[in-house]
């Protein structure tokens, strides 16, 4: 495995893969790596010649606080993508992404309002501009994101479609420890009492997805439940709480499987959690 952190290094890397006729994955990561994420080099691994992973904590995406306690691991992420046979692990500085005179971002404006997005607008923006920059520089032909953030799983596709970038974005289903809790790299920063507190996040979740096959179909009352379940929930403070069309993101549209999709804060952590039914 090869460690890259100049942008144009990397570009020039995986061209010159391409004009030997191999096909280019890519996982973008924030870094930090769990089996979460080694599933998904797994399967880029298997779909493609190269993987490429990309381990950067993107500072558009965090308010200040946050981006500088987002945990960081770059020999555990190193050992990790060695031990998925990844080819190329590019990890490139904030000053190498952004450059002194960097002002251009990236916004998917009508999908992003939707959900919490308005409240967080910056935060999706920050993640669309870095991920097309991401691939621009690695000019993948799969890139690979886990389910576990359908919101941002929805705009990443709309940004591809709409910007026409030659990029096939394959979801992969979430990856959950024992106790259900889906996997996350924030997961390293809870303490063993809010770990537990947390626990009713994927338990509220996993209860409307039983009420919803067992033949509820009242939205406005399924999102109700939820919100009751998990604001009295002790040391959790819910952000919030939705049940939409997974693909559109509207509770009024039903062509498409129901998304259970919430959000709550644990010991000062945002923690998600979703399901599609």
């Amino acid at each position: 495995m090869k460690i890259v952190t100049d942008p144009k290094k990397m570009t020039l890397l995986v061209r010159e893969a391409r004009r030997q006729g191999k096909r280019i994955g890519f996982v973008p990561t924030l870094g930090a790596l769990h089996d979460g994420h080694a599933t998904l080099m797994a399967k880029a691994r298997k779909e493609n010649d190269i993987v490429v992973v990309s381990t950067f904590v993107n500072p558009l995406q965090f308010r200040k606080a946050a981006y500088e306690r987002y945990p960081r691991d770059p020999e555990g992420d190193r050992a990790l993508c060695e031990k998925a046979g990844v080819d190329y692990l590019f990890a490139p500085s904030a000053e190498k992404m952004y450059p002194e005179r960097f002002d251009t971002v990236v916004e998917v404006k009508e999908l992003t309002g939707r959900l919490e997005g308005a409240a967080i607008r910056w935060h999706y923006r920050g993640v669309t501009t870095v991920v097309a920059k991401l691939f621009a520089i690695v000019e993948p032909d799969k890139a690979y994101f886990g389910k576990k953030d359908p919101h941002q799983l929805a705009i990443l596709k709309r940004m591809t479609e709409d910007l026409n970038i030659a990029v096939q974005i394959v979801p992969v289903a979430t990856k959950r420890d024992r106790d259900g809790m889906a996997l996350s790299s924030r997961n390293r920063l809870l303490t063993p009492e809010s770990r537990k507190a947390a626990l009713a996040l994927p338990k509220a979740v996993a209860e409307i997805e039983r009420r919803i096959k067992a033949g509820e179909t009242d939205r406005g009352k399924l999102t109700e439940a939820l919100t009751a379940m998990l604001s009295s929930a002790p040391g959790v403070t819910i952000d919030f709480a939705a049940i939409v069309d997974a693909e559109t993101l509207r509770e009024e549209d039903r062509s498409g499987p129901t998304l259970i999709y919430a959000a709550v804060f644990v010991d000062g952590l945002r923690l998600t959690d979703n399901r599609v039914v």
